[in-house]
């Protein structure tokens, strides 16, 4: 059955338990109602057995380990109305005067109570979902969604502690009370169930949940947030103390890593200055061959992509890639050449060539220098801001390759939104320093400032340059694809995993988060099974994902600290209802009406949320 109809089942359950005392009586006459509260409470025990067994089961393993949980409420509320009622109807199938008549006042006896049960173990289950669609990683395991409730319960655990003891003590002290004063205990037990329902905790429960959902609504098709997992680093602050501003509020510089951050992935236009006698479809040929050999994360995947669209027609295979990171790559590429009018024959000749693509320094480490001509095509790239990369074979440069290195249109923006939000942006590339400082300049930073651009550093080093900004006192969010810049994401306070621009047609190109990281909810958790355009970040860990460049990045940053903040007040609201429901319990108000405090709160709750970002 799929999510939405087992939903709509429990939820039909729960109600159908709750109206048919009601109703019966209306119906088929007062000969029948005890016929329909029995049948309520079997519906009643089958929604509760079925929709509430987990729930159940960490109760009775935290009260076990001498804890008191979010869930240890909910069980004391529905199993004190579910055996109460039991009971009576027990009492009155072996009474020798019957069936007990329906009362005057159905709402202040036992009779609803079963279906008071139903309802808060329905609306229980219910709010504590993300609404995440299933992932790429991981399985969709019933443990993995156990821990994930386990950490948006956090909170709700911690004032259950709270609230629920003193709760308890107050049930008591009102049923002794009722009956102390003459009310008999028909009457006088559900009025101290009404207390323990007052105070089930299902606003607590559904708080984090609903400010989640509400900052994936709020992010849209471009941010993510990790939920809180037990046992690890909570970045947002979902669950941490309500003092301080939290990690994310005291984010105050961004490094933005690695090459595609400011330009984002889709492949531009490159420039083949071939020197004197070579064939430029030659040239882009072996260079796309041999940049295809490097290593999954190399810098030079930019450079493999747009190669691999210049050349016209297969690019041929490497063999014996090496790749020297931050340098360049080599490796031997072989090509069937046809036989040609010269060669005096029809047999086509193989021929290999041991291919170099990389810096000028790293190739005159080879013994391979540029020739007058090239170097004059270098020098004048460089001026114009492009990245340069020479291609070599057979010992003899043969080309410069001048790649564009523009920003992204979106990428200017967004450095000023970091700015306007007292970030400071500081990008670290992998391009040589002329290139880098003239994408700075063309994305809204500040060429000339040292700490603001830092050009010609490779992983290891981009990992290093974020230590350093933390031993001066920064706290420092890294953005990048974890593909190229896994040790710098590590280094940092905060890690936003970035997914590329989309492309012309609406998909990204790279292999960041979204194709490394993803939310694995149990499948129940999910409405329906499209997939989500972010994929959200996998189970465990502590770092946002974002689909973009630095607008997405500030977007996150903001969205986080909003998030924090609402899950704050979702939560002082839950602990207010959970007072009022008690006072009005202790007042004398039925169960069956306080019962529609905590799961009007809880409902209220969860439909909360801003509007989707686009």
């Amino acid at each position: 059955m799929r999510p939405v109809l087992r939903d709509a089942a429990r939820a039909v359950a729960a109600l159908l338990a709750l109206l048919l005392p009601l109703a019966g009586p209306a119906l088929a006459g007062a000969t029948w109602a005890p016929h329909c509260a029995a049948v309520a409470l079997l519906v009643a025990l089958a929604v509760v057995a079925t929709t509430g067994g987990p729930g159940l089961r960490v109760a009775a393993r935290g009260l076990r380990e001498g804890t008191v949980t979010a869930e240890t409420g909910v069980a004391a509320a529905v199993l004190a109305a579910l055996g109460w009622s039991a009971a009576v109807q027990a009492v009155a199938a072996v009474s020798p005067a019957g069936p007990v008549p329906v009362p005057t006042d159905p709402l202040a006896g036992s009779v609803l109570l079963p279906g008071v049960a139903a309802v808060l173990t329905v609306v229980a289950a219910a709010v504590q979902r993300t609404g995440r669609p299933p992932g790429a990683r991981g399985g969709n395991t019933r443990a993995d969604a156990d821990e994930v409730r386990a950490g948006l319960r956090t909170v709700a655990d911690r004032w259950s502690a709270l609230l629920t003891p003193p709760a308890a003590l107050i049930a008591v002290a009102v049923t002794a009370f009722a009956a102390g004063t003459g009310t008999p205990w028909p009457a006088a037990v559900p009025a101290g169930i009404a207390v323990l329902v007052g105070a089930c905790p299902l606003p607590l429960l559904a708080a984090l949940p609903a400010a989640l959902r509400a900052a994936d609504r709020a992010g849209g098709d471009a941010v993510r947030l990790p939920a809180p997992w037990p046992g690890r680093r909570d970045p947002v602050g979902w669950t941490g103390s309500a003092g301080g501003p939290g990690l994310v509020g005291r984010v105050d510089t961004v490094a933005l890593a690695g090459p595609d951050v400011l330009t984002g992935t889709a492949p531009g236009t490159v420039t083949v200055h071939a020197g004197r006698g070579e064939d430029p479809a030659l040239v882009l040929r072996l260079a796309a061959s041999v940049a295809a050999g490097a290593r999954p994360g190399s810098d030079l995947r930019t450079a493999a992509r747009a190669l691999a669209a210049a050349v016209d027609g297969p690019v041929p295979d490497v063999a014996e890639a090496d790749e020297q990171p931050g340098l360049g790559v080599s490796g031997l590429v072989a090509e069937l050449r046809d036989p040609g009018p010269d060669d005096g024959g029809t047999t086509a000749t193989v021929v290999a060539h041991a291919v170099l693509l990389g810096s000028p320094d790293w190739l005159a480490e080879h013994g391979i220098r540029l020739p007058p001509p090239l170097s004059v095509e270098r020098e004048r790239a460089v001026a114009e801001g492009r990245a340069v990369l020479v291609v070599a074979w057979d010992g003899c440069a043969r080309a410069v390759l001048a790649l564009p290195r523009a920003p992204h249109p979106e990428a200017r923006p967004g450095v000023s939104e970091l700015a306007a939000a007292g970030i400071t942006p500081v990008l670290l590339t992998p391009d040589d320093d002329g290139a880098a400082r003239a994408l700075a300049a063309a994305a809204g930073l500040d060429p000339a400032d040292p700490d603001a651009v830092r050009p010609g550093l490779d992983p290891a080093a981009r990992a290093a340059a974020v230590a350093g900004l933390r031993v001066r006192g920064r706290t420092v969010a890294v953005a990048g694809d974890p593909t190229t810049d896994e040790a710098a994401l590590a280094a940092a306070h905060l890690a936003v995993e970035l997914v590329p621009w989309p492309t012309a047609d609406g998909t990204g190109t790279g292999t960041g988060a979204g194709a490394g990281a993803g939310a694995t909810e149990h499948p129940d958790d999910a409405p329906d099974a499209r997939p989500d355009p972010v994929v959200a970040p996998a189970h465990g860990s502590e770092r946002i994902c974002a689909r973009g460049g630095p607008a997405e990045v500030a977007a996150a940053l903001l969205i986080a600290r909003r998030a924090r903040a609402r899950a704050r007040s979702y939560v002082r609201a839950a602990v207010v209802l959970a007072v009022a429901g008690v006072v009005l319990a202790v007042l004398g108000t039925p169960a069956v009406v306080v019962a529609a405090v905590p799961v009007l709160g809880a409902l209220g709750l969860a439909a909360r949320g801003p509007h989707r970002r686009s």
